[in-house]
């Protein structure tokens, strides 16, 4: 095809290879972040959520032919709209008008709200759902009034009472979760900041001519740092590419006083993984390794990536007698951020390990990407 989306020599490509033939509109495909849940949950697209719930009850009422064998075509129809009505009315009552009072007024008047509410559904009800029988012109409706509601009103209420206070709690834990990110990251990039412009006064005071490569390698840092971290996670190569331009500027920092490695084994195609979040461990290896004469110094990195899960081990020289300091306004700050990040993110998806021997640290830390 000329103008579609794919060639015809493309179809013989493997499944891995399609995305990249593909029309450009397509991309965001590829690149798309975790879906966020709570958004079905938000205004306007929780409206769209409740209908669809409520018409797939209805459904359901008709798949598992909740209603007389005697009663098809618009009989039928009528019965299942009133049954879903049924069902609907005490769950909105409850969550609309007395949900708010208890929060608003306490426990005393909420459960008095709750018992004239089901007072007023198990009286009105079955008019309200009469009347809606009315509206279809048919012979064989139900008279609500010889019909229990009261099994219906009482149990859609506190069904309806335990969804919203759920619902609610999840969303509050998520946006609490959020806020403490957003205050973890704001503390992270002026810490990362700082630290890699002190690096730039050191090459400006000792050798100026660095000083070009080193300004492209930071703007690199800082548009990612900038721009591409507002999402709650981004494509894992584009946080590999981020540590790579810190590696390459640290090489310019150090010229050859330290061997520097950096691999990366196994493919990062659809992972994703929180911003900046193991750039400090990078950092970390490189701010405590060691320069002693008689000894060479290095910073080896290897990343390893088993399907969903990723492996990072960093090791760094360090002098025989270092130990770690622990401040928690200097050094402390990066390493207690990301330790935090981790918890949040990952609960129960992460370990990490160091350890110390001789002239080596050595860090390790594995992560399993949702």
């Amino acid at each position: 095809m000329i103008n579609g989306c794919v060639s015809r020599s493309s179809l013989k490509m493997g499944r891995s290879s399609l995305k990249f033939v593909l029309c450009p509109h397509l991309d965001f495909l590829w690149t798309m972040k975790p879906f966020d849940w709570t958004i079905l949950f938000i205004k306007p697209y929780k409206i769209y959520t409740h209908v669809v719930f409520w018409l797939l009850v209805s459904f359901a009422i008709i798949f598992f032919k909740e209603y007389p064998e005697r009663m098809t075509g618009l009989t039928m129809i009528c019965l299942v709209v009133q049954v879903t009505l049924e069902f609907m009315i005490p769950c909105y009552s409850q969550n609309l008008l007395v949900v708010p009072f208890f929060k608003k007024r306490g426990w005393l008047w909420g459960t008095a709200a709750y018992l004239l509410q089901v007072g007023l559904l198990i009286f009105l009800l079955p008019y309200v759902l009469n009347a809606v029988g009315m509206l279809f012109p048919i012979t064989d409706r139900v008279d609500w009034r010889n019909e229990h509601v009261t099994f219906s009103v009482v149990t859609f209420t506190l069904i309806a009472t335990i969804y919203k206070v759920a619902l609610d709690g999840l969303i509050l834990d998520k946006k609490r979760k959020e806020n403490e990110l957003m205050h973890l990251k704001a503390q992270l990039n002026p810490h990362f900041l700082f630290n890699t412009l002190n690096n730039l006064y050191g090459l400006s005071v000792a050798e100026s001519k660095k000083l070009p490569g080193l300004m492209l390698r930071l703007s690199e840092l800082l548009r990612y740092s900038l721009y591409d971290t507002n999402q709650s996670h981004v494509p894992l190569k584009k946080e590999l590419d981020y540590i790579t331009n810190y590696v390459e500027l640290e090489k310019i920092r150090l010229s050859d006083k330290t061997d520097i490695k950096m691999e990366v084994a196994g493919s990062t195609t659809d992972l994703y993984i929180a911003p900046l979040l193991l750039i400090i461990f990078i950092e970390n290896g490189f701010k405590h390794v060691s320069h002693a004469k008689d000894r060479q110094s290095y910073v080896h990195i290897m990343f390893r990536l088993n399907h969903k899960f990723l492996q990072l081990e960093v090791k760094n020289s360090i002098d025989p007698d270092y130990s770690p300091v622990k401040s928690e306004s200097k050094e402390g700050l990066g390493l207690n951020n990301v330790k935090q990040r981790l918890d949040l993110i990952y609960p129960q998806q992460y370990s990490m390990s160091t350890t110390q021997e001789n002239d080596c640290f050595d860090l390790k830390l594995e992560i399993e990407l949702s």
